[in-house]
């Protein structure tokens, strides 16, 4: 009996372990969510604070990561309780005129926890979060009566304490710029996570290799909100933190009025590199549907007149009916007419407070009738601005009147800010262009944010080092490899591609050192090189850098003359940052493969089972010849029979490319 009565003590104290047990589990508030496949796994821990931590494919990527905003006189809102939770099932299909593929597929688990401020429980905060096979993402909303909104139905938002911890000191690709406001042009380069500071200004997408692969760090939906960098936790090194662009005007970082939202904190996952190119689409997919009827949106191959010295550049009906010429030989869409079509405002007209100035036109360009003589030719033109001067005139009848010339759009240059007054005055300025029917290109620019899915009008646009710097100095080998797997994964990437003056490092000069009467720009690579570069870049505005004297006649440039701008599917299928990629394309029933490789010469085998196994195909090669490691304008072209299965070798030289087009017969 004794035995029984202390079997009975037992297990009345383990029942009571158990409940206590019970009990603080109940406090934590765990949340579990999974993707539709079950690939990616995050937690949210609600106790003290708020954190997260994610594990992809079993593996954990990202340890335990606080979340939360910093708001300007309100309680605590990292310290929450949690109200109720909602989820629901996305799988849905967007068609997509304008992008690297035709149809994007959203497929995930949302779930949104309400929560409430521990100290004012009316202080109101959701968090929802996005778990895809291919990624994770999450946004705070403040919902309409929080009382986080208090200065007039304002509530103002000073920093952000959103983390990605990683436990250890991580290789990455990062590229580190000097401040918040910066056209983030900047070179991504192999480092370690020891490599940030907590005063860093690291631009998106950093990647960081883990135990579960490769991560990169994106956002998404960036709409009237502050844009986001990167840097280091003054805690712990290994741990990334948010860093808010502060608002021109200082008051901290957003001022808005709820119910509103953040942009979406992404995290795209690959076992490599080149898988997070492929699962990259969770950018786009957390992107607002299009505002717009984007119909009228025409991609397109464009000429640009821009790549001759500034020196020798001119600017009159003759030359811009010149590149109309060889624009409309090409089958190209589009020609640009950069800086010089107008009188740039002075600096006392850029430091008043006008915004009723009127841009002058060049008295030697007569714009409306060269842009009726391109309409004749099947050639639209755009027109470059400055944002400096945009910004001084009446916006609304600034583009009433290009429009009414008949220009297709506008490239519109040195931003160079993502604050959030930036943010929300380029997206108006994006809405506005669509009414007029205007394309826009955005230089001196932010990476993109999706952007390009709210407003498919937004065609394109720059943030990164491209063609135009062999101006002044070469781009480092393999930087386009590296570019491709990072810059270019987020969206549209207006590189400039296509010169055709090709050296080898060896022999290249700036044009500062460049000894004809009229040089022009000089690129570093081979031809067949300089022809990937114009398929791997992701364009629908695809403007082509070289001029027509160094086109005509030219071998490859028919490749360019079938150069579709944009995509029914992509896929990269191989590759290293700094070393080489390779990547295919499809376009109807027509295929092309391009690959290109740094400072190595490189074979490379690529299997075809991505054809139609019931098809034939005509293939035509432009590949690097042996002479090309000498002569780097020389480029092989050929032509053979290839069917699914078909394994093809290029044989690359050092700076070197090749290419494949593909057409069903």
């Amino acid at each position: 009996m004794r035995n029984v009565g202390r079997l009975q003590r037992v297990l009345y104290l383990s029942i009571v372990l158990s409940v206590a047990i019970l009990c603080a589990d109940a406090r934590a508030d765990n949340v579990r969510i999974e993707s539709p496949s079950g690939r990616v796994v995050a937690t949210i821990e609600i106790q003290d604070d708020v954190r997260y931590r994610v594990e992809y494919d079993g593996i954990e990527a990202i340890r335990s990561s606080r979340l939360g905003l910093v708001f300007h006189d309100a309680p605590d809102m990292t310290t929450l309780k949690l109200v109720g939770t909602t989820t629901r099932s996305i799988d849905e299909k967007t068609i997509e005129r304008v992008g690297r593929k035709s149809v994007y597929v959203d497929r995930c688990v949302e779930t949104t926890l309400q929560t409430a401020s521990v100290e004012e429980p009316s202080a109101t905060m959701n968090l929802v979060f996005r778990a895809y096979d291919e990624g994770f993402a999450f946004r705070y909303e403040i919902p309409e009566g929080s009382s986080l909104a208090k200065d007039g139905g304002n509530f103002r938002v000073d920093s952000e304490s959103t983390e990605f911890a990683f436990g250890e000191n991580r290789d990455a690709i990062a590229s580190f710029v000097k401040g918040f406001n910066t056209d983030q042009q900047g070179l991504y380069r192999r480092v370690k996570l020891s490599d940030l500071k907590a005063d860093s200004f690291v631009v998106k997408p950093l990647v960081v290799e883990t135990d579960a692969g490769c991560v990169a760090l994106a956002e998404s939906d960036l709409l009237d909100w502050a844009g986001m960098q990167f840097a280091a936790s003054v805690d712990d090194p290994s741990t990334v933190v948010v860093r808010l662009t502060p608002r021109d005007d200082g008051q901290g970082c957003v001022v808005r009025r709820a119910p509103a939202r953040s942009p979406w904190r992404v995290v795209i996952f690959g076992k490599t590199l080149v898988d997070v190119f492929n699962n990259s689409d969770v950018v786009y997919n957390c992107a607002t549907p299009a505002q717009i009827d984007a119909s009228w949106v025409r991609p397109g191959n464009c000429s640009w007149d821009w790549w001759a010295p500034k020196g020798t550049r001119e600017i009159s009906d003759a030359k811009l009916r010149e590149f109309i010429d060889f624009t409309a030989e090409a089958g190209w869409e589009y020609t640009l007419v950069d800086a010089g079509w107008y009188r740039r405002l002075s600096a006392e007209e850029r430091k008043s407070a006008s915004r009723n100035l009127k841009l002058e036109p060049s008295k030697n360009l007569n714009i409306p009738e060269c842009v009726k003589y391109g309409r004749e030719k099947g050639v639209g033109v755009l027109l470059w601005i400055d944002w400096p001067d945009l910004i001084h005139t009446d916006m609304r009848e600034t583009f009433k009147t290009v429009a009414s010339w008949g220009v297709a759009g506008l490239k519109i240059d040195h931003m160079n800010s993502h604050s959030q007054e930036m943010v929300a005055a380029l997206t108006d300025a994006v809405k506005l262009a669509a009414e007029y029917k205007l394309l826009v290109n955005f230089h001196g620019m932010y990476v993109p944010t999706g952007l390009e899915r709210t407003y498919p009008n937004q065609i394109t646009r720059e943030a990164i080092r491209g063609n135009e710097y062999f101006r002044g100095s070469a781009l480092p080998l393999g930087h386009a490899a590296t570019l491709i797997f990072t810059r270019n994964a987020l969206g549209p990437s207006d590189y400039t591609p296509g010169g055709f003056r090709n050296e080898h490092l060896e022999t290249y000069k700036p044009l500062k050192e460049l000894d004809e009467k009229n040089p022009s720009c000089r690129v570093v690579g081979t031809r067949a090189h300089e022809l990937a570069l114009c398929m791997l870049f992701d364009s629908p505005l695809r403007c082509l850098c070289d001029l027509p004297s160094s086109y005509r006649g030219q071998p490859g440039f028919d490749f360019l003359r079938d150069l579709p701008a944009t995509w029914d599917d992509t896929t990269a299928l191989a590759g290293a940052p700094d070393e080489f990629v390779v990547m295919a394309r499809r376009s109807g029933a027509s295929w092309f493969v391009s690959a290109i490789t740094n400072e190595e010469p490189r074979k490379i085998k690529t299997t075809l089972d991505f054809l139609d196994r019931n098809a034939e195909y005509e293939g035509t090669l432009y590949v690097d010849a042996p002479e090309s490691d000498k002569d780097a304008t020389v480029v092989a072209v050929s032509t053979r029979t290839f069917r699914a299965g078909d394994v093809v070798e290029f044989d690359l030289v050092r700076e070197g490319g090749a290419n494949l087009v593909l057409k069903r017969r």
